[in-house]
């Protein structure tokens, strides 16, 4: 079964397991194990240390049911929250769509100047500038959307799939962009230094197939004891809206 899910990034020493350390992956595996659930599972997307996440996803082969499942993951595990699954059965990795959000706060960037550079990053490139991937850097964007929200440029990434540390690069050049120092289609072909926006205002917003998710429905008080840990975070923001405001 498919299981989706989110996180508080900040609380892990990133998502793919480490010994010694807690990690979202090693996390879950933990308490999977510990009910004899399923003893390894499959991932849509391994995020950096320190990126949250409210829609990635999961594959484990078991013969329970899935509200059993994210009953006791819920139960089980903090600053994680299972809420919706499919019973296909796929690898995660081959999604059709993968969306992400950064907040960019606004330290008096222009709107335009930041649309203009999400243009240049549009489309298919070669972005072996903007990743630590040393191979199959070659990939398509297909959208890099830009609005103003209060205090924050809302920055929405929708691809397939990326590189190591790509979305956080791009946001550096842009506000390196929107700061006056301008380039276009060159800085695929000239490496430039533009530094590492932080991994603390990305969210994994969704990951999306061909197929649709069930989510499973919970009272109020549940969720709201679930995610009170989440206070203080940007996940908060879209965990309460999606579970516990409507």
């Amino acid at each position: 079964m498919l299981l989706k899910f989110g996180y508080d990034g900040t609380k892990f020493y990133g998502y793919q397991r480490q010994p010694s350390v807690p990690t979202v992956e090693g996390e879950i595996i933990r308490v999977l194990r510990e009910y004899d659930i399923a003893y390894s599972l499959k991932s849509a997307s391994r995020t950096d240390r320190g990126v949250s996440a409210l829609g990635n996803v999961i594959f484990i082969e078991t013969e329970e049911n899935p509200r059993k499942v994210i009953g006791i993951l819920n139960s089980n595990l903090n600053h994680i929250f299972f809420h919706s699954y499919s019973l296909e059965n796929v690898n995660p990795r081959f999604a059709k769509m993968r969306w992400y959000r950064y907040h960019l706060a606004d330290f008096g960037y222009s709107l335009e100047d930041l649309k203009e550079a999400a243009e240049i990053f549009e489309g298919e490139h070669n972005f072996r500038n903007f990743t630590r991937a040393k191979e199959n850097t070659m990939l398509r964007i297909d959208e890099i959307s830009v609005e103003k929200k209060g205090g924050y440029f809302v920055i929405d990434f929708r691809a397939r799939y990326y590189l190591w540390n790509l979305i956080r690069r791009i946001v550096a050049a842009m506000t390196s962009y929107a700061s006056g120092n301008k380039f276009g289609e060159e800085v695929f072909e000239e490496r430039r230094h533009f530094g590492l926006a932080p991994p603390e205002p990305l969210i994994l917003m969704d990951v999306t197939y061909d197929f649709e998710f069930k989510r499973i429905r919970q009272n109020r008080r549940s969720v709201e004891r679930n995610f009170r840990e989440f206070a203080g975070g940007l996940v908060h923001y879209y965990i309460f809206r999606e579970f516990v405001g409507k």
